[in-house]
């Protein structure tokens, strides 16, 4: 029979490549569109670099952590730290797509 850890960590697996997939494309490919948070006034070099990096970053804790569940086992603490940190980084990404903090004014604040 086969462990559920091993079930568990394939299905993380499987969806931190992905997630490291959509990342290359819009950090290396510089396909900002592909973001769903993306704004067209926004410069499209600018949402990529930082967007896209932030999406690779999410990518490789997911990879990191299905290979730890498959070594390891499950560990409630370890899911709970990993589904809190994308949190936090998938509203940072959407910040990014959005213009957050871009040097050309497009983040959307008053410059008066």
């Amino acid at each position: 029979m086969v462990d559920y850890n091993l079930v568990s960590g394939l299905v993380w697996l499987v969806c931190g490549v992905v997630i490291l997939y959509l990342g290359y494309l819009i950090a290396i490919q510089g396909r900002a569109d592909l973001h769903s948070a993306y704004e067209e006034s926004v410069d499209p070099a600018y949402a990529s670099r930082w967007a896209g990096g932030t999406a690779l970053l999410m990518g490789v804790l997911v990879v990191t952590y299905a290979v730890r569940e498959m070594v390891y086992g499950f560990q409630p603490y370890a899911l709970g730290g990993l589904v809190v940190v994308l949190l936090v980084l998938s509203y940072v990404s959407k910040l990014f797509a959005r213009g957050y903090g871009s040097r050309d004014g497009s983040d959307h604040e008053s410059n008066d």
